[in-house]
């Protein structure tokens, strides 16, 4: 109910998407800037979460210390760490990562549910902003982008490539898409589900992938979210949520609801804002705390705010 009735509201506010529905390549273009900003986390295998130098599981004598470990039976000599071993009285040796390239895919989520903003911008163009930083950042240290590409009709799988001209294409296409959607947002039924796109990327990332998934998390399905579970296993998986002020805030007033033949009017009290606020918060906070069992970082982006300011915010408060 809780879902289904944030998706109905979403709907009846699509007049006042008109004014801001559209986006272009050069509104993207000019987040590269952005990508040049610090990494977020330290201590994670992957020591960007907007990409970065990426170290491989593979130990060896590489360019990077990983740790200190017990010594074990065909561990190379040379490596042994006198002073732990001094001071422990057990053999300890040193252990070294080495850098690889890792490919990276986004999952932007332009179906419906990401074609609603009430106030800044919409939802579809906070994911195109997003796949456009990642996009950036992983050219910048070498790394292959790709995408997949979910709208009401289709998904589009776009293979990992380290062109420059590749990934413009990507985000050009990708504002297609976008703009056609706001513009026909009630053209036809929904065919394709984010289910069905991770579904498919399990077959594509078998291990050792960046998967950015950009959307409205809040809709997500019982079995999207286990696909994301199994995918993070064998790769680093980054979940950014997109908010709108009216996701969890029922306006106070008479709502029509409509399927195109029949119409209903709900009048909304303070007592159903606050029940559903309560339970829109809950669903969130269970789902964040699952993904985090999955060890997968849960970013919140909202659509009322700059992305800008929302990004400094992030790397402010994972650095603290």
């Amino acid at each position: 109910m809780i879902l289904s009735l944030q998706y109905l509201i979403s709907y009846q506010y699509l007049s006042l998407m008109i004014s801001k529905s559209q986006i272009s390549i050069n509104d993207l273009l000019q987040l590269e800037a952005v990508a040049t900003g610090p990494e977020f986390f330290r201590q994670q295998r992957v020591s960007g979460l907007l990409s970065g130098k990426h170290r491989s599981s593979l130990k060896g004598r590489g360019l990077d210390f990983a740790e200190v470990r017990k010594y074990i039976l065909g561990d190379d000599i040379r490596n042994i760490d006198w002073k732990v071993t001094a001071r422990t009285r057990i053999t300890h040796t040193k252990i070294f990562s080495e850098e690889k390239e890792r490919p990276q895919l986004t999952l932007l989520d332009l179906s419906r549910k990401t074609l609603f903003g009430s106030k800044f911008t919409l939802k579809c163009h906070v994911v195109l902003k997003i796949a456009a930083i990642h996009g950036f950042r992983a050219l910048k240290i070498g790394d292959r982008f790709g995408a997949i590409l979910l709208d009401d009709h289709n998904i589009q799988m776009v293979k990992p490539s380290r062109s420059r001209s590749h990934f413009q294409a990507i985000l050009g296409h990708a504002v297609k898409k976008c703009n056609y959607a706001t513009s026909h947002p009630l053209e036809s039924q929904v065919s394709t589900t984010t289910e069905e796109a991770l579904s498919q990327l399990l077959g594509i990332a078998h291990h050792d992938y960046i998967i950015n998934i950009a959307t409205d998390a809040s809709l997500l399905s019982e079995q999207s979210i286990h696909y994301i579970g199994i995918l993070a296993q064998s790769n680093s998986v980054i979940v950014s949520h997109i908010i709108d002020p009216l996701d969890n805030i029922l306006p106070n007033e008479k709502v029509p609801f409509s399927d195109s033949q029949f119409q209903i009017d709900w009048k909304i009290d303070q007592k159903a804002q606050l029940e559903y606020k309560n339970a829109y918060i809950k669903h969130l906070n269970q789902l964040e705390n699952k993904l985090a069992s999955f060890n997968v970082p849960f970013l919140k982006f909202n659509t009322d705010q700059d992305l800008k300011i929302q990004l400094k915010e992030i790397l402010d408060e994972n650095y603290q």
